[in-house]
């Protein structure tokens, strides 16, 4: 008979070659996030970047032409991952209030054991005022995290608030994540007094759920 047209399945030596090239990939960006999260954007330099990954700078130039095309993948990731956390299953019986609450708090204590998160956060979605491609990263996801927090806010409403204020809560959540993280990146005040996101939300939520 005749061979095969082609390979539906790559070969062993195929799939540890792209197993490099992700690696490689990954240890660039992990260096950038360093970079960036200590000089900023614009106070880094590739050769920051080099130093910092370890490798030579023919092998970083050969996965990333520039430090814009770096900053638009490290963007792309971090925020593919925070969707994929944002849309996994969650058990049917948690109430989704409480989930909204949790959710909160998790990002909360996550900038707190994570100092560097915060300002690195706000020093990439600056970047989206000048650079179109991080800019559409970040709107497509606020498009899906939007999404996210109005369909647990309709559930946890019970039914009992209209849409434009499923709408315009949905909003003011994600203000004030954005808002929290910004004043974790700004604000040196005790950590007791840096508590009680997933409380503010509870109070949103309680505010949907009231009796018309």
């Amino acid at each position: 008979m005749g061979t095969a047209q082609g390979r539906e399945t790559p070969t062993g030596s195929e799939e540890r070659n792209a197993a490099r090239l992700s690696a490689r990939r990954t240890q660039i960006l992990d260096a950038a996030t360093s970079v960036f999260a200590g000089l900023g954007y614009h106070g880094s330099r590739m050769d920051d970047i080099v130093r910092a990954s370890g490798l030579s700078k023919g092998a970083i130039y050969w996965y990333f032409k520039s430090k814009e095309e770096i900053a638009v993948e490290l963007v792309r990731q971090l925020l593919h991952g925070e969707e994929e956390a944002l849309t996994s299953a969650e058990p049917a019986e948690q109430d989704p209030g409480a989930r909204l609450s949790a959710m909160a708090d998790d990002f909360a204590r996550s900038l707190r054991e994570n100092p560097a998160r915060a300002p690195l956060a706000l020093e990439l979605l600056s970047l989206g005022q000048r650079i179109p491609a991080i800019k559409q990263h970040f709107t497509d996801y606020h498009a899906t995290y939007v999404g996210v927090l109005s369909d647990l806010l309709r559930a946890a409403s019970g039914g009992n608030a209209p849409e434009r204020e499923i709408t315009a809560g949905a909003l003011a959540l994600a203000a004030m994540v954005d808002g929290w993280a910004l004043h974790e990146a700004l604000i040196t005040s005790p950590p007791a007094h840096r508590e009680g996101l997933g409380e503010a939300v509870a109070v949103l939520v309680n505010g949907l759920r009231r009796e018309r």
